[in-house]
């Protein structure tokens, strides 16, 4: 969904493959991105973020793509399914 949005909203990124079979989700480094082990994590700068709800409404409002004006009905409709994408 990540790599999607990023090709979608026209953003360079590097992917950077985690090997689960190797536990690589537990090294020091990968937690300090994703604290809770969990792929999909994103690095932008300095910051970073960890979960795709999250992420994708950080691209959206970073790149102003994809995302409606808040507290318009669109936009609780897109919020309703972006939800829904995650559980």
């Amino acid at each position: 969904k990540i790599s999607i949005a990023l090709e979608e909203m026209g953003l360079s990124y590097k992917s950077v493959s985690i090997d689960i079979g190797k536990d690589q989700q537990f090294a020091p480094d990968f937690l300090k991105i994703a604290p809770n082990n969990k792929i999909p994590a994103i690095t932008d700068g300095n910051f970073a973020l960890f979960e795709s709800g999250a992420i994708l409404q950080y691209l959206a409002a970073k790149t102003g793509k994809f995302s409606p004006d808040y507290g318009t009905p669109e936009y609780w409709e897109m919020t309703q399914w972006l939800m829904w994408q995650m559980g």
